[in-house]
């Protein structure tokens, strides 16, 4: 996807263009229904076990079960709160402790099976991993972590209501605060509602919302996933929509033009709104006409406790 840098005062970040670049694989409307989301999901699952000791193509996953490697990743974020790429090193892990477990086996070897460059880098992924050497798994007198293959189903349960509507914003601009984070061991789970704790204890929020001066209004929350969805790294902001310069310590982003799927919750916990993000992606997204497109995903924080999720989406070619 094609990236542009700003010439402002802020740091250089970069500049969405939704338009170009997104990669989605045309289908046809009404193709995906919710059991095929379930299939493709454990395909996805189960290619990865068929090629955990070589290097995984994500073109060729995509082609194997029918979606562009951005969409891919998406999806598999989105079910899996996981990214693929620390989903197959955690599988790559547990694997290499089973297989060392073999006293025949050498750690060399098994450092060279699931595609280190080196013994080195093998030890010191295998010991931030489980917590001991590859050695010392031989003495058989330590524990070492299990991290079983995903595997998604079908639950069916009483209907719950989706409060939606399709937005379409022009180009803008938001201006606020940035923390780099990083979905390994969940660690943006505790890092991004510290750092709005941090923002409020210190009242940095009113300083924030003063800025706001276009739409769309509200304070908003910003997971910057992209250029590469799928390092476990991501940059969240905390901002406005604003045509404001960005003064020293503060970070800006520009987002193109783009279509939104937005859903209201009222006064949701972060395990509420995590839930809903699922069942967007079961219930909402293969009955709606829609897939996913490059982009952020924005919280908007608007008055009376309302809070909105908003995901970049474009519309399913229709080849009817």
């Amino acid at each position: 996807m094609p990236i542009d840098k700003q010439t402002t005062g802020a740091p250089a970040e970069h500049v969405y263009n939704l338009a170009d670049g997104r990669g989605i694989v045309p289908v046809k409307k009404g193709e995906f229904v919710m059991e095929n989301i379930v299939d493709r999901f454990n395909d996805i699952v189960a290619f990865i076990e068929e090629h955990l000791t070589e290097k995984i193509d994500y073109e060729e996953m995509g082609k194997n079960v029918g979606y562009s490697p951005y969409h891919l990743q998406r999806l598999f974020l989105m079910l899996s709160n996981v990214p693929i790429s620390e989903y197959i090193r955690c599988r790559r892990l547990a694997c290499s402790a089973h297989d060392l477990l073999d006293e025949n086996n050498r750690v060399t070897d098994i450092a060279y099976k699931y595609g280190y460059s080196s013994p080195t880098s093998f030890n010191r992924a295998f010991k931030a991993f489980h917590g001991i050497t590859p050695k010392d798994i031989k003495k058989k007198e330590h524990f070492v972590k299990a991290y079983p293959p995903l595997s998604l189903e079908v639950t069916v349960k009483g209907a719950a209501v989706l409060d939606y509507k399709i937005v379409r914003t022009e180009c803008f601009r938001i201006i606020g605060k940035k923390i780099r984070t990083t979905m390994k061991e969940g660690r943006s789970y505790r890092e991004i509602p510290a750092f709005w704790g941090e923002l409020q204890m210190n009242k940095v929020i009113p300083s924030i919302l003063s800025h706001m001066n276009q739409a769309p209004v509200g304070l908003l929350g910003i997971s910057d996933y992209n250029p590469n969805i799928d390092d476990s790294k991501f940059d969240y902001y905390i901002g406005v929509s604003s045509t404001h310069e960005a003064g020293e310590g503060w970070h800006e982003l520009t987002i193109a033009a783009a279509t939104w799927a937005t859903f209201k919750h009222q006064g949701a916990t972060p395990e509420e709104i995590q839930a809903c993000q699922c069942q967007i992606v079961m219930d909402w997204l293969p009955t709606s006409g829609y897939e996913f497109a490059a982009g952020p995903d924005l919280e908007v924080y608007g008055e009376d406790n309302t809070i909105e999720t908003w995901i970049p989406v474009t519309r399913i070619l229709d080849e009817g």
